[in-house]
């Protein structure tokens, strides 16, 4: 993505609804008209990278773009927080970011034969995953931040086989990117999840 723009002040206003393409076909917000959160929203050409969403009069407001390395970005001149939802919720649009930065689908998910951990993200108020064993085993699954500091446990200890449902309240924590990590058995276990409040 390509800077293009300021846009406008807020009392011209920029940014009525936002509609989604490519990948984000589907997905339409509203936003607050001629309001401060309305102020210079940047928009962006496209000579690299493609459109995530676009305004009402056809700039492009948030992009993605995959840079020559394989690292992945999503550009943004628009407030998330401000989003008014329409046909799509604020979530789903987190979920689709993070199957674009990550490559997945938004559960986190060990394939293996003797464990599987099914991770929500985003995550809404609280961590919550859906732990299924096939024989017991010794589990310790943590909850933590971006420098490594643990912050909450999922489980730890011996764990029987079936279903198991975890939870780590988000209450204390801010709204951002946390690590979910540890071992199921044998199997080592790593994965990003968003908190969103």
């Amino acid at each position: 993505m390509t800077w293009a723009g300021d846009g406008e002040v807020a009392t011209t206003g920029n940014v009525q609804n936002l509609s989604g393409s490519g990948a984000f076909t589907g997905m339409d917000f509203d936003y607050p008209y001629q309001s401060e959160a309305d102020g210079y929203i940047d928009f962006f050409t496209t000579t690299s990278g493609e459109i995530c969403l676009e305004s009402q009069d056809g700039k492009v407001r948030v992009g993605c773009n995959t840079g020559a390395a394989g690292y992945k970005t999503i550009t943004s001149g628009v407030i998330f927080s401000v989003f008014q939802e329409n046909v799509t919720s604020r979530q789903e649009l987190m979920a689709a970011y993070m199957e674009f930065l990550t490559g997945g689908t938004g559960i986190a998910e060990n394939n293996s034969l003797t464990s599987q951990l099914f991770l929500s993200n985003p995550a809404i108020a609280s961590f919550s995953a859906e732990l299924v064993l096939q024989e017991t085993a010794e589990c310790d699954l943590g909850l933590f931040d971006l420098t490594g500091r643990r912050l909450g446990t999922f489980v730890s200890g011996s764990l029987s086989s079936g279903i198991h449902n975890l939870n780590v309240s988000g209450a204390e924590f801010p709204s951002g990117t946390y690590l979910v990590s540890g071992f199921l058995g044998n199997e080592q276990i790593r994965s990003r999840t968003v908190l969103l409040k």
